[in-house]
């Protein structure tokens, strides 16, 4: 027998009569509460909260409440902040997160009072928890590295004694940095919590850390790796008999066998932790599973099935606050319409669905919680402004006591300081007009970029093809055609206020682009993306929209008007302080191209229109800018390709461009 074995053993012989242990504990305190003063109240109340944990959230959330009305009326500091936080935790068991939230904020208020390290770590970790279910992952992981901080120069200075908590901070920061994909920073804070847990003999730390490590596996598609840690945290929670946990890890196993095909295996999985969530009334996590069973159900193209699963499931994300799977209800719901031939309604839900992904960062929720922030900031600073002032009249009856040579220094150093700023004020002025114009420079050509990207003749020819689709009643491709096009606008849309955006991200934009491009012209060509051995494609940030015009043409000049079937090769590699990046197709070249075109651009009076591609000449423009801000060379180079007879054989483009690694 393992040790991690026969560590879940002991756990399960000592569980018992730790329960009996806590009973009778809190036994012992409610006889307590009626002997004792009423300002000795809120320190039994908020230790029978503690007792009442995970599986009783309601009767810890009441327990607080009394110790929070008593502690306020004797001023109890220390007692209030303490109550507040098992309230927020009782909500957050129940999945209620954006309740969490409210009692979380004003605990942070009373631990900057108090100014004790031990409450702002504790506070900082559940604000962290909270915005991370909230979908607000930059916030949740700036206060997980504040608590993090803390707690390390807490563990250096001796003031914190145990390694658990430090446990729980890699791990919250692990999983926001999953949600973020940065996986590899993901597992590298999983491990590290689960290796401080296994030291600790802490089985369910262990369990969580191996149930993150499996998500973070499943996020990058290692099914097979993901199942195995999922297998090992069930294994331990279901001898810990910690249902809500159970109901988790259950799910994400649906999710495997959902992802790997194995269909009836998933919904079995899915069926079983929506009962045990609903049994404990763990609301948020109710919310995907009913979701993910929907899913099944559409797929297994029985929509009447899936109907009630994603009400209840549309429902229960308006109550708990779960805007990111709202929004993939909403999605599942759209297939949903499809299904069911109601076009117009699948085409509304869909706008719905994208219109909540475009208000995760910005809704009333994030603007009461500035709010008070900016009021416990003032509040702080107003503190430290009166304690400012009092050593500033310290400071000025001092000043008073020198010496006239020391009023002749002061002099002599600011005379000297002046001089120096006049001497060097036109440098920097020069310096400072330089980098604005390449700025204003940049902005200019990014935004004529994107009115280049944004084509009003691409725009109508995909209208067109929409609307042919429909015509001759192939709906399913007219609601692919639409679906990618919206997808398309939205990224170019985004990605165009961004000075650099991840590799992948823009790769995802060519593919949608090439896709449509490829249905508009009825299959006529394929299309191939490679990267480069060494480069890794999520954590490299390249600038965007520099690529599409030279795919563009390719298509537009080069591909359309091939007879046989053509290929356009996209392949990125890392070039030392560049990324390079081949656009390569097998069409007529440009020679062949310019002789069709001849008569297409034909002016009112008889003369050939000479046609330069504006994204083209925009993109050399900016590669100039980039590269002078970069202090590296830029540019492109286009080649006409021929095969061994001599003949036209396509089109090559090199672009060599700027980047930056996370």
């Amino acid at each position: 027998m393992n040790s991690f074995t026969l560590l879940a053993l002991l756990f399960l012989f000592i569980s018992p009569s730790k329960l009996n242990s806590q009973n009778q504990e809190a036994d012992s305190l409610l006889q307590k509460l009626e002997s004792i003063d009423e300002s000795e109240k809120p320190q039994i109340y908020n230790r029978l909260a503690k007792i009442d944990s995970r599986n009783k959230p309601q009767k810890k959330i009441d327990y607080a409440t009394e110790a929070l009305k008593i502690a306020r009326e004797f001023e109890q500091k220390e007692e209030e902040f303490e109550a507040l936080m098992q309230i927020a935790t009782g909500y957050a068991y129940q999945g209620n997160n954006s309740k969490a939230l409210e009692y979380d904020l004003a605990a942070l208020k009373i631990a900057m009072e108090l100014d004790i390290n031990k409450y702002l770590s504790n506070v900082y970790s559940n604000l962290g928890y909270d915005y991370n279910y909230l979908g607000h992952y930059e916030k949740s992981l700036e206060y997980n590295l504040k608590s993090l901080d803390i707690k390390t120069r807490m563990l250096e200075s001796g003031e914190l004694k145990n390694r658990k908590s430090l446990s729980q901070s890699y791990n919250n920061i692990g999983s926001t940095y999953s949600f973020l994909k940065q996986y590899k920073k993901a597992l590298e804070y999983h491990k590290q919590a689960l290796e401080i847990r296994k030291g600790l003999s802490d089985s369910t730390g262990i369990a969580r850390s191996l149930h993150n490590i499996g998500t973070t596996y499943e996020k990058q598609k290692e099914f097979s790796k993901a199942s195995i840690y999922y297998k090992e945290a069930l294994a331990i929670r279901k001898k810990l008999k910690s249902k809500r946990e159970i109901a988790e890890t259950l799910n994400n196993l649906g999710n495997i066998q959902k992802a790997t095909g194995n269909q009836d295996e998933a919904l079995r999985y899915f069926n079983e932790a929506l009962q045990i969530s609903e049994e404990i009334n763990y609301k948020s996590g109710a919310t995907p599973t009913t979701n993910n069973i929907a899913g099944i159900y559409l797929a297994q193209k029985k929509p009447d099935k899936a109907y009630p699963y994603l009400l209840k499931g549309i429902e229960l994300a308006n109550e708990t606050g779960q805007k990111e799977t709202l929004s993939e209800i909403y999605t599942n719901l759209v297939d949903y319409y499809t299904l069911k031939g109601d076009y117009k309604k699948a085409y509304e839900t869909q706008e719905k669905s994208l219109i909540i992904k475009d208000s995760l960062y910005s809704n009333d929720l994030v603007e009461k919680v500035s709010e008070m922030q900016v009021k416990y900031e003032t509040e702080r600073k107003e503190k430290e402004i009166e304690i400012l002032t009092k050593d500033k009249e310290i400071q000025s009856l001092k000043i008073k006591k020198q010496s006239v040579q020391l009023y002749l220094l002061i002099g002599f150093v600011f005379f000297a300081g002046l001089v120096s700023f006049l001497v060097f004020s036109r440098f920097r002025l020069k310096q400072k007009n330089a980098r604005t114009e390449l700025e204003r420079r940049n902005l200019k050509t990014e935004q004529q970029l994107l009115r280049s990207q944004m084509n009003p003749h691409f725009i109508f020819n995909s209208m067109n093809s929409i609307q042919s689709f429909i015509s001759g009643n192939d709906s399913f491709t007219a609601m692919t055609y639409l679906s990618k096009f919206a997808q398309l606008m939205r990224n170019i849309l985004e990605n165009s206020r961004k000075p650099f955006i991840v590799l992948s991200d823009e790769i995802n934009t060519l593919e949608l682009y090439m896709e449509l491009e490829r249905i508009r012209f009825k299959q006529k060509f394929d299309y191939k993306i490679m990267i480069g051995p060494g480069l890794p494609i999520e954590t490299t940030y390249i600038p965007p929209m520099l690529i599409q015009p030279f795919v563009e043409n390719s298509i537009k000049h080069g591909l359309r008007n091939k007879k046989d079937k053509g290929l356009l090769e996209i392949e990125f590699s890392q070039k030392q302080k560049f990324i390079s990046c081949v656009v390569k197709d097998n069409g007529v070249g440009r020679k062949k191209a310019m002789e069709l075109n001849k008569g297409k651009n034909t002016m009112p009076d008889g003369r050939q229109e000479s046609h330069k591609s504006l994204g083209i000449q925009l993109t050399r423009e900016r590669l100039e800018t980039l590269g002078k801000s970069k202090n590296i060379e830029t540019n492109f180079e286009i080649t006409d390709l021929k095969d061994k007879n001599g003949k036209a054989g396509g089109t090559q483009v090199i672009i060599q461009m700027p980047f930056e690694m996370e």
